[in-house]
């Protein structure tokens, strides 16, 4: 998921956020917009194939982290 990050009417970036398979969204980091911040707009942004264009080790460090705590993940579709 991806949304706007907006403060006094200006937009001033984006968010980004997981949506499970079953509906459920997990945003760990929310808790960032505590100054007046909200995101609006939210839509479904589809993961582009392949590896991330940066920060790739760090994504496979937190995925490993995610699929010992809640097992196997889906398949992507």
């Amino acid at each position: 998921m991806v949304g706007e990050v907006h403060l006094d009417g200006t937009q001033h970036g984006f968010h980004w956020w997981n949506r499970l398979p079953s509906g459920v969204e997990l945003d760990q980091t929310l808790e960032q917009f505590q100054r007046g911040q909200t995101v609006t707009a939210a839509r479904v942004a589809t993961r582009p194939p392949g590896p991330l264009p940066r920060r790739w080790e760090e994504y496979l460090l937190l995925r490993e982290r995610v699929i010992k705590h809640l097992g196997p993940l889906p398949e992507p579709v």
